[in-house]
């Protein structure tokens, strides 16, 4: 018996390896992750032969291979359960089985602090945004959603060392709090930070329904809109909630959390079907009074039904910055952006889209050369862009776009990759000649 071991082993092994590919056939391939449908490569075209064949047949193994999300999750067991790691790249494991989502490590450790130009850049966007609101008869309020591993740093692994120094959040908080943007840093709200309540999920990466229900409250009282405060109502236990980082890390485990909500939710109806909150533009009514314009990520999902109860319209947008068509669309009252703390350094990469606002030519504007000016016309506007020469400009330095007598103030742009430093201007197009653009900073 002893002599038939080692083939004994052997033959186990084959069959665990032959397991992935031959259970195709058996159990069939497994289920996208993405919900799409199982489409074959192909090996001759009408152009003949399929020259990437087998690297597209390779590429389909790899993410259809048989009981697929079976070993993901076994294997995300033993990582986790044992090794207390985590074996998917996107997801930390952290203590008392917490998970946390990798992007938010980077906040977490302080190594992708922006620069003080960059900072500057969000901060004068938000200004502008917050001009045109004034001047449109709009309240605005800015908020930022904090991290998970912000709130609750305790549950972090003890290995991932926090970084020292403030975050981009409270740098520009800092910032805000000179100017007259209305915002609020949930980061450093004290209702989060009281150490015997639990507002997150714990294997999720947002805030749980109480959680929304805390936020939503903070911001439609700051905008003093008339409202009813769910906090202190009734709660009940709601339904299974299978959290994001959950799926990623055992997409086939049963394991879990129940979200607690009001026995008593808000009223309100979609204007159009929809699959989810996350959907990328959702249209509500009510019967509140005003109408809502707000852009958000992932954590306004939660927000969304306690932000529609209190309006008649509310119009919810996934897009990274705000888009004047929606400004004519909408006729908003209010406006809200929402922005998760991983996402602050989109506020200078991606300027909101309104029209840029009309100014003054300051004395000491200095002309620069713009080598990749570009007006392109879409609609009735015209977006002038370009990129700042290297040198021409400091941390807080101001452009302006000339077109003719008219001179406007331009939104800055900055390339987080490159450091590169451009402008993007939003102009009526019936309103200015662009034949002769200059571009000036201050």
């Amino acid at each position: 018996m002893r002599k038939h071991l080692p083939t004994i082993y052997l033959i186990i092994f084959l069959v665990i390896l032959l397991i992935p590919s031959l259970g195709m056939f058996i159990f069939g391939a497994s289920e996208s992750e993405n919900g799409e449908e199982l489409t074959m490569p192909v090996l001759y075209t009408e152009e003949g032969i399929n020259k990437n064949y087998l690297q597209e047949l390779g590429s389909l193994f790899e993410s259809r291979f048989a009981l697929r999300q079976q070993m993901v999750t076994a294997y995300s067991e033993i990582t986790g359960k044992i090794f207390h790691t985590s074996a998917q790249s996107g997801v930390i494991v952290g203590e008392d089985d917490w998970l946390f989502f990798n992007d938010t490590l980077a906040d977490y450790q302080r190594t992708n602090i922006i620069t003080d130009r960059q900072l500057h850049n969000a901060v004068r966007n938000l200004e502008l945004v917050n001009e045109y609101c004034d001047s449109n008869g709009i309240e605005f309020m800015f908020v930022i959603a904090a991290n998970k591993n912000t709130l609750y740093p305790e549950y972090m692994p003890y290995y991932l060392i926090p970084g020292e120094g403030p975050s981009n959040r409270e740098l520009l908080s800092d910032l805000l709090a000179d100017t007259d943007v209305h915002f609020m840093d949930f980061g450093s709200y004290d209702t989060f930070l009281d150490d015997d309540a639990v507002y997150y999920f714990h294997r999720d990466s947002h805030w749980n329904t109480v959680g929304a229900a805390i936020a939503s409250n903070v911001i439609l009282s700051g905008l003093d809109v008339p409202h009813h405060n769910y906090v202190g109502d009734e709660v009940t236990a709601g339904e299974l909630h299978q959290g994001d980082l959950e799926q990623m890390i055992y997409p086939t485990d049963t394991a879990v959390e129940r979200d607690t909500v009001f026995a008593v939710m808000p009223s309100f109806t979609y204007d159009a079907p929809v699959e989810s909150n996350f959907d990328f533009r959702i249209s509500t009514s009510s019967s509140g009074e005003g109408s809502l314009l707000m852009y958000r990520d992932s954590f306004g999902s939660a927000l969304l039904p306690f932000m529609a109860e209190p309006f008649e319209n509310a119009f919810f947008s996934r897009s990274n910055s705000c888009q004047i068509n929606d400004f004519l669309a909408q006729n908003p009252g209010f406006l809200v952006i929402e922005k998760a703390e991983r996402f602050i350094s989109q506020l200078c990469t991606a300027p909101s889209r309104l029209p840029a606002p009309l100014r003054e030519l300051p004395e000491n504007a200095v002309m620069i050369e713009v080598s990749d000016l570009n007006a392109a016309e879409a609609g009735d506007y015209v977006t002038v862009t370009g990129t700042l020469p290297e040198g021409s400009y400091e941390a807080d330095s101001l452009i302006y776009v000339v077109c003719g007598d008219m001179c406007f103030e331009a939104c800055p742009v900055s390339d987080l990759a490159t450091g590169a430093e451009s402008f993007q201007a939003l102009l009526e197009k019936n309103s200015v000649s662009t034949d002769n653009i200059m571009v000036f900073i201050v």
